[in-house]
Order: C-alpha cells, then structure tokens, then sequence
C-alpha cells in the first residue's frame, strides 16, 4: 500500500474509532461521575492544589490515606480538569482521544507481528471493540493501562528488531507510566526478560532488562520518595493491594456471588478490629498477612476460590451485578457473548498455528501469562481486569483468521 494512501486510512482508522467512543459517551448522564471510585477525587483535589490524599477508607475518625491509589490517572483527570475545569465530559473525551490513539498502536504492533492487511484488520477491530469504547465513557484507568501495556510492547518488539537499546531504555519510561497507573505492570520485566533471554542470549537481554528497569525507576522515583517522605519506609505503588487480596481470600469469599466478601464498614468483624490504629502501610500488610495465612492454612479453600477466579477472568460475559453504578443491562451481556466468543475461538485457533512461529509470539504468549495468573491467583477478579490483554487477543485472533485465508488473497 502506498504510504499516502496508508496515512489517510490510519487518519481514518482515528477519527472513526474517536466518533464512537465520543458516539457512545454522548449516551452517558456526563454531569456525574457515578464510578465514584476516588479516582476523580484525586483527580480534582490535584488540580486545585489540595494534595493527594483521601480520607480514611476504613473508618470515619481515622488518619488519612496519602497513598491509596496509584497517581498516574489522577494526575491525568489533574491535567484535563486544569484545562478544562471539573469537567466529566472534557476527562472521557481525552479518554476517547487515548483509546483512538491506541487503535493506531494496534495497527503498528500488527504490522510488525502480521501484515499490513492484518494490521489493518486488527485495528478496526478495537476500532469497533466494544470494552474499548465502554470504558471510555467511566472514570477509571482502564483506558490509560491499555494504552500503556500496548506501547510499551509495541517499543519493545521495535527495539528487538532493531536491536535498539536506546528504545528499550525509552519502553522503560513507558513502563515506569504503566505501573503506576497498575501495579501488575511489574510482571512485564521478567517477562520481557524471559523472552529476550530465549530469542536473543542471556547477555542482551540482561542489558536491556537493565535499561528498562533504570528507566522505569526513573519515572517511579519521585513517587517513591514522596511515598517514604510520608510513611518512612519503601512503597512502590499504592496501598490498595492489600485489601484486594484478602476480600479475595477469606473465609467468607467462596460463598459469595461476586468471589470475594469485603469486610469494609463491618466495624464488629475481628479483622477490622485489628487494623484499628494501624498506620496505612501496616494497614496493607496486614491484610496482605491475612490473605496468606488464610491460603497457607485453607488450602483446599484457597484451590476452589482460585478454580472460580480463573473462571470469572475468562468468562465471555460480565455478572450482571458488576456494572459501573448499576448493574449491567442484558444487553451488555449479549454485546459481550457476541463480541468475545469469537474473540476467543479465534485467538484459540491463532495460538495453536502460531507456535510453528513460536518465537515471534513468545512475548504476547508471555504477557498473557503474566499478567492473568497473578490476579487469578491472589486477588480480586472481574472481568474487566482482563481489558489490557485483550488487543493481544484480538492480534492472535487475526492470525487465526488468516490461516483460513489462502496463501495468494492475503
């Protein structure tokens, strides 16, 4: 394909993907924010110079939190709401713009691990995926982690190729953004290093790893250091874990509809008898402690808990009691059997053909891994966990569909 012709279909490919995310926004009541997840709170008390910190999530007289939440999607309502003031409309359309931005990603990514017709193809497809232009219209980050996940592989497949140390070093940087906008990000590290260990040599991808891990750092620095400025000790991220972990793991999680049983607000349960006074950073680590006794002492619990966990991140359609302020309409849940069924059967059938290629998917196969098994096997698990995966999917999804293609059409 011609490069003009080329730009003007990527030109396309954006503004198509930004009229329906904008399409469906414009459906929303954008007057509130009814995630009400304290992400727009951070967001707002940034851009109004009152810091960053939220009050007590635990109980009503209790010392504040400082780090409850990671700060790169506050910091980005931060930077709408300081151009635009506390606008929920201006924050969703930025949010469009990111996930616009993304389906171009998809497109480079693609035509370095497909072709360009299947580059193509992989993009129009988020263009019109609908978790893609769902989450567009909530405050939460969901989002930006997409976005991050997917340049940050896309820079690293770059600098493999180009054998580039100055792109890993950049993908880093990236990174560095990532995982402070999730904590999980972490696991692409030893993942990258894994891959580049086997496709390259252990030397080249300890180097790169190096870079990496240097520039994500850098990023995450002064995050750390006002983190230990305010709780005198080493926090890389935020102090949400631990909670997400034990409302995952406890006794009264296997009999709940939603997989884990929040003991927040019940204030004669003995384990928020026992936070009581705590600091927040000892706060975390108890209920990581907890969570963990709880799987060293019950573990044929903790198997069943993980065997529903693993069941709710791959489901093809959401529990209807989940949504963002409501629950889920039945339409959401036949846009989603519709959507993700054949998703997953052709992604199946694209893995299975890509290993007679398997070093040139190693990386994607990797991040699937990683970055699913650590939530299924600790922490709280919805669906929608699961979206930075997904354009990784929808990749191996096309390669799916291009083995039924023959040789001379594609």
């Amino acid at each position: 394909m011609e490069k003009k012709k080329l730009i003007i279909l990527l030109v396309g490919i954006f503004f198509l993907a930004l009229i329906l995310r904008i399409g469906f926004i414009s459906t929303l009541d954008n007057t509130v924010d009814v995630w009400g997840d304290w992400w727009d709170e951070l967001g707002w008390k940034l851009a109004t110079g009152q810091g960053y910190w939220v009050n007590n999530p635990y109980f009503s007289d209790g010392p504040v939190y400082y780090s409850w939440r990671s700060p790169v999607f506050p910091l980005f309502l931060a930077g709408v709401y300081k151009l635009f003031g506390h606008s929920f409309l201006a924050a969703k359309i930025c949010l469009a713009i990111v996930s616009s931005i993304t389906c171009l990603l998809l497109f480079s990514l693609g035509r370095i691990l497909l072709d360009n017709k299947s580059a193509i193809l992989t993009s129009l497809l988020y263009v019109f995926y609908p978790p893609g232009i769902f989450w567009t219209g909530y405050l939460v980050p969901v989002t930006l982690e997409i976005f991050f996940a997917l340049l940050t592989v896309y820079l690293c497949f770059l600098a493999e190729k180009k054998q580039d140390s100055l792109l890993f070093f950049i993908s880093g940087f990236v990174l560095g953004f990532g995982v402070l906008t999730r904590s999980l990000f972490l696991v692409f590290i030893p993942a990258i290093f894994i891959w580049l260990t086997v496709i390259c040599n252990v030397k080249f991808a300890l180097k790169n790893t190096v870079y990496m891990l240097l520039s994500c750092f850098i990023v995450m620095t002064p995050w750390i250091l006002r983190n230990y400025h305010i709780h005198k000790t080493i926090l890389l991220t935020s102090t949400e874990g631990g909670i997400v972990c034990y409302i995952a793991n406890n006794e009264k999680s296997l009999y709940q509809d939603s997989g884990y049983w929040d003991p927040t607000g019940r204030y004669d349960e003995p384990v928020i008898k026992a936070i009581k006074g705590l600091s927040e950073v000892e706060t975390d680590r108890y209920f990581y402690r907890a969570a963990f006794n709880f799987i060293k002492n019950n573990p044929h619990v903790y198997f069943r808990l993980v065997a529903d966990r693993f069941v709710r991140f791959w489901r093809i359609s959401p529990h209807t009691f989940s949504g963002p302020g409501e629950n889920y309409k039945s339409y959401h849940v036949k846009v989603a059997i519709l959507t993700n069924l054949p998703i997953f059967i052709l992604a199946g059938l694209g893995f299975i053909f890509s290993l007679r290629k398997w070093r040139e998917y190693l990386l994607i196969y990797l991040l699937i891994i990683f970055l699913s098994i650590p939530v299924i096997l600790f922490f709280k698990t919805v669906i929608r966990y699961r979206e930075p995966l997904m354009p990784f999917l929808i990749i191996m999804a096309v390669f799916g569909i291009r083995c039924f293609i023959p040789e001379k059409n594609k």
